[in-house]
This record gives C-alpha cells, structure tokens and sequence, in this order.
C-alpha cells in the first residue's frame, strides 16, 4: 500500500483505516508517514476531531476491534508529537535519497548540524551530500568571498537555494557557494554563548604554585557582534612576592557592509610585573574582513585608543592617546581543533617614541559533551615602562573548561 505526502491523503488514509478495523501493522506504516512527513501543522485539528469522533462513536459501533482502539491512540499521541515537531520544520534532503525534519543547527567547515525529535543526538551530514534544503528560521548566511545575507533558505530544485534576505530575493543560488549558516535565534538571551576554564600547577620546588581562570561571553546578532573575556593568573612560591596579572575586554562591532565594520571597546590590564596597577583603555575605530570562510576569518582593524594608567610608584601615573592597528586571525573547527590570534600596535600620538604591543595565541581541542582543553599564550611590551619595571611580560597557561550554548 502507498501512502501520500500530502495532508488530504493522509487524512483519507487515517480515516479509512482507523473505521475498517486495520491492522496494527498498517497503524506502524501509517505512524511512521506521519512522522516523515512535514503537514503536522495543518493536520493537527483535524485529528482532534476524528479521535473525539471514534471515541463518541465507539459507544454504538459493535464492530469497532483492537486495531481500531490502537489507531486512535497512535491519533492521540500524534496530538502531543505534533506539537514538538511543528517547532523543527527545517527539512534536509541529502544524495542517498534520505530526507531529515529537524532544526538545522549550523553550517560549518563543511559539516551541517541537524538536531531532529528522533533522535538523542545530533545529526553531522556533509555539507557535498546534500541537495536541497529549507530553513524557516532567520539565517547569517556567508557565501564564497564573504558576503554575508540575513534571512531564510529554501529550495525548489535540486543543487539550488532561494535566500529571502532583508535585500530581497535571491534565487537560484547554487548549494556550495554557501560556506557558513548560523541560525540567528529570536530571543536574544539564545544568542548568548560563553566559557570558562581553569588551570594549575603545583611544584614542590620552592612550594610553587600557580592558578589561572580564563572565562567570556558573546552575543551574535543580525548585525550587532558582542564579545567580552577575562583572564586572571595567580602565582606563588617560598621568599618571591605573589605574581598577580588580570586582563577584561569588551567589544562590540557593527556591521556596515559584507565586509566592513565599526569598533567600540574597553579594557583593564593590571600586572605586577611591569608596576601596572591598573591600565584602563578605551577603542574607536573600525577594520574590514580581508578573508572569511567556513574555516578562517583574518581581519584588519584601526583607530583611536586612550589610556588611564596607574602605577605602584603614583607619581608615574598618566593619560596618554595612542593610534592602534589590529589584526585578527581565527582557524576553527578543522576536526575539534581551533586557533584564535591577534596582535595590537600601540603607537602613542601623545609621548613621543613611545609604542606598546599586546600579543594573545588560544588553541583550543574540543572534547565530547562541550568540553575543551586549552592552551593559551600572551604578551605585552611596553618600550618607556617604569625605570624599576620590565619591558615586556608573557604567561604561558594551558587548562580544562567548558562551553554552553
């Protein structure tokens, strides 16, 4: 027997057998239509009614069997089913002829994730196998050479995408131009992500000891891109004073173009190496993105940066005005392993000669149920520091944490 693909059919289908006294064998064939299908949403009331009708009828009916019992309990849970799965209508076909209802999670380095009600775990598909799609949510969709569209995916042919963005409509796309899709969640609190990691060492030599905390939050919107971390080292040991250096950043980005962005940031370095009680910095400025990808992301960034600093000596402390040029490099998910870089060059406008550089190298190793092991390395140099003060400081940490959302 054959079973259709549209609601009508269906609704026939359940209606025929459910009063013939079907068998349970046709109910599990039948059940399992309903769930490879997409038409729960449409079908949803009307199934109320025809179980409400069975149960009513099932008064007079004498020749109303266990099957047909059966069927309307297969009816009733498909009530509540429905519900779960008219929430993850996104729909993958993929080469072997397989077709998945779900929520397509992400598109990255090749690999879609699909989460489906059938299912404890994710989905991983490779991006060749499949050939059509349809995300009903709201999209960042990056294309080859990094142009970037919001919106929602359909297909209508095989190897072909319709993008309906904000822009309008692009149609006939082809499949493989589409390098990143990141579904941009409705509530804002589902766009946060974050980390947090910990490290230690201990020595017997000298009773050395040494913990160090990482943490950061991000925020991904349409066009507005959040991001803030900190990071806190601690080191002791017999007859030596205690090493402390903590370092906040928070930026914000906005998107302008494809490729084009504008920068607001603030940070707080103290570091008793170099006499830094507190440096306090705040950025204006903006960068464009020279390559982005589904596995790389390298940008530029310059502007304005001015500082408030503090020193163990007060009488050092002072304001100064600095030009800052930034880039950033970003190597991700190439098989759980990640690289993220970037180096600043603080050359001051206000004292003469002075140039500072801040240097930071994370690569990070993914492990099963989001969490990661860490290594992580900075650097900062200071050309004009206090006299009783080093030029330049780096830690070296590495350490085990875990990501959420």
């Amino acid at each position: 027997m054959a079973f259709g693909i549209t609601s009508k059919i269906v609704l026939s289908e359940i209606t025929r057998y459910v009063f013939n006294g079907t068998s349970i064998g046709i109910w599990l064939k039948l059940t399992t239509e309903l769930v490879r299908i997409n038409y729960f949403s449409t079908v949803l009331k009307r199934l109320f009614s025809l179980t409400m009708d069975m149960c009513r009828n099932s008064r007079n009916r004498k020749d109303l069997n266990m099957s047909s019992l059966f069927g309307a309990f297969v009816l009733l849970c498909l009530l509540f089913y429905s519900g779960q799965l008219a929430a993850q209508h996104d729909t993958l076909w993929v080469k072997n002829g397989n077709v998945l209802y779900g929520e397509i999670k992400d598109l990255t380095s090749g690999v879609l994730t699909m989460e489906t009600p059938y299912s404890d775990d994710d989905f991983t598909i490779d991006y060749d196998e499949a050939i059509k799609m349809v995300i009903e949510r709201r999209c960042l969709i990056i294309l080859v050479g990094g142009e970037r569209l919001f919106g929602f995916v359909r297909s209508q042919e095989d190897g072909k995408v319709t993008i309906y963005s904000t822009e309008g409509k692009l149609e006939g796309l082809d499949l493989d131009r589409i390098t990143t899709i990141q579904v941009i969640k409705k509530k804002w609190i589902n766009r946060i992500s974050g980390y947090i990691d910990i490290g230690f060492n201990l020595t017997k030599a000298n009773n050395q000891r040494q913990l160090n905390i990482d943490g950061g939050v991000s925020y991904t919107g349409y066009k507005w891109f959040m991001n803030t971390k900190i990071s806190s080292l601690f080191a002791n040991q017999d007859d030596v004073d205690l090493t402390e250096r903590t370092s906040l950043d928070a930026q914000i980005n906005r998107l302008i173009s494809d490729k084009w962005y504008i920068l607001a940031s603030g940070s707080f370095l103290s570091n008793t190496e170099q006499d830094l009680q507190g440096r306090i910095s705040g950025k204006l400025g903006a960068g464009r993105f020279l390559a982005i990808n589904d596995k790389l992301l390298w940008g530029l960034g310059t502007g304005l940066n001015y500082n408030i600093e503090n020193y163990d000596d007060s009488s050092l402390n002072k304001e100064s005005t600095e030009l800052f040029i930034s880039s950033r490099f970003n190597m991700f998910d190439f098989k759980d392993l990640s690289l993220d870089t970037n180096i600043d060059f603080y050359p001051s406008l206000s004292e003469r000669g002075r140039v500072r550089v801040d240097y930071n190298l994370n690569v990070k190793y993914d492990l099963p149920y989001d969490f990661y092991i860490k290594t992580s390395f900075q650097f900062n140099y200071d050309n004009q520091p206090p006299e009783t003060a080093s030029e330049f400081d780096y830690i070296l940490t590495s350490g085990f944490g875990w990501s959420f959302n």
